[in-house]
């Protein structure tokens, strides 16, 4: 690769405005960018007026040396370099100046985004895009995106993974918070039942393993029972948490993201994740020094990166949405985190209470997954039997294992495993992964994020399929059900530890080895090889060392 230089940047950077310039490619932002714009456009305009000059003069240069020396006459001439070089030395417009240098990341402020560049809506002398009111629209670059609090933060919820060696660092934090930030903690109630948390264990009862680690927790268990009367503790299904939250931290591994996801089917609070757990490629934090690390988030300086999901309902055969919803209740198929949604939930007339559930984005009987939506054939023998609708057209039909239906964040999950494409979290799209298809032409495909997917099962099935949401509420799709994805509204801001490009590279490279390899070695290096004449026998070559420069 090609690496460009300041200037090569600025060329190409000047000529890309040039071309938009050429065309009359007009900003629909705000004032301020029209303001700049029209600057940028008075700039452009001088300076293509500057080259004039300087090519006209360059030319008259050139008439008058040729005529000179045509008739003999003596002097010096002017040289068209001559004259370039002294326009150079002139003082630009300040557009190259200082503030436009490249950044770290070596790019040009102007194409600093992660968004893709905004197409030319004007096609040869006749053809342009119909303008409608649906083409009204403002994307902000994820780039931008950075954590701000309008109210200072009071209450964090801290969900640590089920480990006896995340209690230190769990108490350590939740200690911090309540008597440094003066924070209201809120934690589920089952670490209130940890016996390693508890000091009216019957230790007689238990193993001597148990009984040996029990003893080496006591200074952990006796700062943690100063503080348990300061908490206030939650039961998933139970308790509902929607505005009740204004942070969460979350100790753990991708699993403990997963949950805290789970638990909050609208808005998310702000997640920061530390890595504590096995793979973490969702938990960019350290513990080693997580004061300063939390006292920047919550003072506001922090990047976040909005992991989308997905939105899925199970649409049952010949039933209303609301009778579906009902009829999941009683077959006890409801998912777990739905018990609290119905005790807000007036099914008579559809309407939400003062901490209803209704997102507003879907029937009450949907869930949100970060990760991804897996059916499979569960454990019939059959070959899965599957049909895929995109926006209501039949796209076509799954024969094999089953489906994977991912977010961009779920890329790197199962279906990552299944053969699909890694995708950064920022990216608007819908994974579509086959699991051990029976067709040897049946490849993963990206859909945009816009679109509704209904998967069903085919009428010609032999076996019904599974279907579960980030691995959890296993449950059955019969003939005639169907399962519809979208994209949900409602992401999952994650904070990162450095920026969403950064995160995201360093995270492949340390949690899945991405594109691990021996270096191979300079062509110097095996310049005795090449060179060896055809009387070198393979005994020379076995003793030949080769050393690194």
């Amino acid at each position: 690769m090609t690496c460009l230089s300041d200037i090569d940047l600025a060329t190409l950077h000047q000529h890309r405005l040039e071309e938009i310039f050429s065309y009359k490619l007009a900003w629909s932002g705000t004032g301020h960018q029209q303001t700049q714009y029209n600057d940028l456009l008075m700039r452009h305009n001088a300076s293509l007026k500057r080259q004039r000059i300087i090519q006209h003069t360059a030319n008259t240069a050139s008439t008058r040396a040729k005529d000179q020396a045509s008739t003999g006459e003596t002097g010096v001439a002017t040289s068209p370099g001559n004259f370039l070089a002294k326009s150079q030395e002139e003082p630009d417009d300040g557009y190259f100046d200082s503030t436009t240098r490249r950044s770290r990341s070596g790019t040009w402020p102007r194409t600093r985004s992660l968004n893709a560049p905004s197409p030319f809506q004007h096609f040869g002398p006749c053809g342009r895009i119909m303008k409608n009111s649906a083409m009204v629209m403002q994307i902000q670059d994820p780039a931008s995106q950075r954590l701000t609090w309008y109210k200072p933060p009071l209450t964090v919820l801290v969900i640590k993974k089920k480990d006896s060696q995340v209690l230190p660092p769990f108490v350590q934090l939740v200690e911090w918070l309540v008597q440094e930030k003066h924070m209201v903690v809120w934690v589920e109630s089952a670490v209130l039942e940890d016996k390693l948390l508890r000091d009216d264990v019957k230790l007689e009862q238990e193993s001597s393993k148990f009984q040996k680690v029990h003893g080496q927790y006591a200074g952990v268990r006796a700062r943690f029972l100063a503080l348990r009367e300061k908490l206030v503790t939650f039961k998933d299904g139970r308790d509902d948490l929607t505005d009740r939250i204004d942070f969460i931290v979350c100790l753990g591994g991708d699993g403990t993201l997963l949950y805290a996801s789970q638990l909050f089917q609208q808005s998310v609070p702000p997640v920061m994740a530390f890595y504590l757990g096995s793979l973490g490629f969702l938990t960019p934090f350290q513990c080693d020094n997580f004061q300063e690390q939390v006292t920047n988030v919550l003072e506001g300086h922090a990047a976040l990166t909005l992991r989308s999901r997905l939105r899925c309902s199970i649409h049952r055969k010949g039933e209303r949405r609301k009778e579906s919803l009902l009829h999941s209740v009683g077959g006890n198929l409801l998912i777990p985190n739905f018990h609290r949604q119905l005790n807000y939930v007036e099914l008579n007339n559809g309407q939400t209470g003062k901490a209803g559930c209704n997102n507003n984005n879907g029937p009450n009987n949907s869930i949100l997954v970060l990760n991804e939506v897996v059916i499979n054939r569960g454990p019939s023998p059959y070959l899965s039997n599957i049909d895929i609708f995109l926006d209501g057209k039949y796209i076509t039909s799954v024969q094999g294992d089953g489906l994977i239906v991912s977010t961009p964040t779920g890329s790197t999950a199962y279906a990552a495993a299944a053969g699909a494409s890694m995708i950064h979290p920022s990216v608007p799209a819908i994974l579509v992964t086959p699991i051990c298809p029976h067709s040897l032409s049946f490849r993963p495909i990206v859909v945009p994020a816009g679109v509704e997917l209904k998967i069903s099962i085919s009428p010609d099935s032999r076996n019904t399929s599974r279907v579960s949401f980030d691995g959890r509420n296993d449950q059955e799709l019969n003939h005639g059900d169907s399962l519809r994805v979208t994209t949900s509204i409602y992401p999952v801001p994650s904070i990162c530890s450095q920026d969403q490009i950064s995160d995201w590279f360093d995270s492949l490279a340390e949690g899945l080895h991405w594109n691990v390899r021996k270096r191979q070695k300079c062509l110097d290096e095996l310049s005795d090889l090449t060179a060896s004449g055809s009387e070198d026998t393979l005994d020379d070559f076995d003793n030949l060392q080769i050393y690194d420069a």
